[in-house]
């Protein structure tokens, strides 16, 4: 069985420490953990694909951190072969972001579409923050990631949508992205096309937006010098998921099943 540890203390040295053989999952909580389902079964998936044993303390951790009452706040889950590591933070967006929107800079690290890494949230992060600090020092808010292929993925925390013509798409995930947990709700209450996108189709696009489950919808303000005018659509598509993540279930309605 692997140690339940809060804010680290006492973590068994592994291989997730030493090489990055862990996965974790990063979830907001306002009333409840928002996709909770969702998530422990992606960090499921995660472990099977890194041949880690199965999630056998998710019981134990989840009265842990029912003890820890939060609310409005950032959790944490870090599971390796001996550890399941539980921490918390304050939720770092605020109203100004979402009226400024998000700032884009293309990466010129090319993802690799046959690897395991992207496609699951593996603790081997060092590539997605390497290159969104660089892009920090430019004055950008994150990276877009492109494949060997030439096709859109993500960037290096969030999934990508874009509009033309009233149409709504995203990157197909054998382009090497991880399903995240609000591209899947976009997927399952809009009609998306999920396709492959490339540089010159998306600076073409209407409107782009990112998603994640921290900030939820960020409209992007441009990509490089190619600025992003209209946000019509995803102001509403962004008004309906925050009326259902502050609704009576919390989110919970859409993967408790």
């Amino acid at each position: 069985m692997r140690k339940i540890t809060v804010d680290g203390e006492n973590v068994k040295l592994d291989n997730g420490l030493f090489f990055g053989q862990g996965v974790f999952e990063t979830i907001l909580v306002k009333d409840s953990l928002l996709f909770l389902d969702y998530h422990l079964k992606r960090l499921e998936e995660g472990l099977k694909v890194l041949n880690l044993e199965p999630f056998y303390e998710k019981e134990e951790a989840l009265k842990l951190i029912e003890k820890l009452n939060l609310k409005d706040k950032v959790l944490k889950i870090t599971v390796t072969d001996k550890n399941v590591v539980i921490t918390t933070r304050d939720i770092p967006y605020k109203d100004s972001d979402y009226e400024k929107g998000f700032k884009l800079k293309t990466s010129r690290v090319l993802r690799n579409s046959t690897s395991i890494l992207p496609k699951i949230k593996s603790t081997n992060y060092i590539e997605n923050i390497i290159e969104k600090k660089k892009a920090t020092l430019e004055g950008y808010n994150d990276v877009v990631f492109y494949n060997e292929k030439g096709y859109l993925c993500e960037t290096s925390t969030s999934n990508i949508f874009c509009i033309k013509n009233n149409k709504l798409f995203t990157p197909k995930l054998e382009n090497g992205l991880l399903n995240g947990t609000v591209r899947s709700f976009i997927i399952e209450n809009y009609d998306v096309e999920e396709t492959f996108i490339t540089k010159d189709n998306l600076l073409k696009m209407d409107e782009v937006f990112v998603t994640n489950s921290l900030f939820g919808i960020m409209k992007i303000k441009c990509i490089d010098e190619i600025r992003f005018n209209k946000t019509i659509f995803t102001d509403k598509i962004r008004e309906n998921y925050n009326e259902i993540i502050n609704g009576p279930n919390g989110g919970l309605k859409i993967y408790g099943k």
